[in-house]
């Protein structure tokens, strides 16, 4: 597989919340070009996923997701991964593309700043 997946914010009663899904890289992590992933059976792919909590704009509060849904690059189907995050910027999170755990893509915690 190779790309960005896709994602949808879900609060806790199971309703959409808006989401708008930025793909690249931000502050929080190095954006980087997709490139191919190989799995094997059961074998678990990747990627960076950032938000920002502090409200923007008109916003004075911002819905808590209790779950994400990604969806593979390239996929129809998702799978659902509970969470618990506060959203702000109309449910703006960044991906990166997918990678295998040994990529160096992998990151834990944000780029160092100059």
């Amino acid at each position: 597989m190779d790309g960005y997946p896709g994602a949808q914010l879900v609060n806790a009663s199971g309703t959409e919340l808006p989401t708008h899904v930025v793909s690249g890289g931000n502050f929080q992590f190095t954006d980087f070009a997709p490139a191919p992933v190989t799995l094997a059976p059961g074998a678990t792919a990747y990627f960076n996923l950032a938000y920002s909590d502090v409200p923007t704009g008109t916003e004075t509060t911002c819905p808590t997701a209790a779950h994400i849904e990604v969806t593979p690059p390239h996929a129809v189907d998702h799978d659902v991964v509970a969470i618990n995050a506060v959203v702000c910027a109309a449910g703006t999170v960044t991906v990166s593309p997918v990678f295998a755990q040994s990529s160096a893509q992998s990151q834990t915690t944000a780029p160092s700043q100059p």
